[in-house]
């Protein structure tokens, strides 16, 4: 009987560990489906909300023709500006965190440059820098990385006094103390930053398109919105939304990695 319920339960287990991944699945499944039945059966305009059939055949059938390069140049964009913004803000909010002046110093300006939209600074960019589109990657590191930094200086601050006391009671260097305690105690909130910094980069490379240039999706969707292309400008918001998603997914993926006792 022992045996029996031994069994049962990794079966139990894998089952719902199947749904778990299914369930996002199943739910964009049925909402597809819905949509259909909806739009077709209230005669929706095209113009107005194309089915999702509408949008899917026709953002594959001009993907590789006409989407293709302003997909892979916001990819790029938005993958450099991400690594280089979560580079920095770790880097700045590990040497912060050292010094609590520093902290309460730099914090009010972290926070402005957080709640500021990047998109209002992108013509000041162009004035100083020019039009080269690859300007547009500082756009996407100054809105990622305040956001990595902010959440990465409250882990990095949050440790508690009597942790870091036994530290420096055991002989433990500054160095050591960081990597050994705090830089393990903050990881959780290190991943959020960094997530919160994916969404960051993708919002980032899409407004400094929206702003100037001609290349890039968000230079895409300004276009087919104009000329009434409706499928298309639908199709090309999913694809800037599959970037972003993408990259959460990978960091998730990362975090599952690292994180490790989050599962015991």
């Amino acid at each position: 009987m022992e045996l029996i319920r031994t069994k049962s339960k990794p079966v139990q287990a894998d089952r719902a560990s199947i749904m778990h991944s299914l369930s996002p699945i199943l739910l964009f499944v049925a909402l597809y489906v819905l949509l259909e039945v909806i739009i077709r059966a209230a005669g929706i305009s095209r113009t107005v909300l194309p089915t999702p059939t509408g949008i899917l055949s026709e953002t594959i059938r001009n993907f590789g023709s006409d989407l293709w390069p302003h997909f892979v140049f916001t990819l790029k964009v938005v993958v450099i500006g991400f690594v280089v913004a979560t580079i920095l803000g770790m880097t700045l909010a590990a040497l912060f965190s050292q010094y609590d002046l520093i902290v309460k110093a730099v914090s009010p300006f972290i926070i402005l440059l957080v709640v500021t939209p990047m998109i209002t600074i992108v013509p000041l960019f162009m004035l100083w820098l020019g039009f080269d589109p690859n300007i547009r990657i500082l756009v996407v590191i100054l809105q990622a990385a305040p956001i990595i930094m902010l959440n990465t200086l409250s882990g990095f601050t949050s440790v508690e006094t009597e942790k870091l006391e036994l530290m420096r009671s055991m002989g433990a260097s500054r160095l050591q103390t960081f990597f050994k305690l705090i830089l393990p105690n903050a990881m959780p909130q290190v991943f959020t930053g960094i997530k919160l910094g994916c969404i960051f980069s993708t919002i980032g490379a899409i407004s400094a398109d929206f702003v100037g240039g001609s290349v890039g999706l968000g230079f895409r969707i300004l276009q087919y919105s104009g000329l009434v292309m409706t499928e298309m400008t639908y199709g090309t918001i999913l694809i800037v939304a599959l970037i972003g998603i993408m990259l959460y997914q990978l960091v998730s993926f990362v975090e599952g990695r690292v994180i490790v006792w989050r599962k015991k």
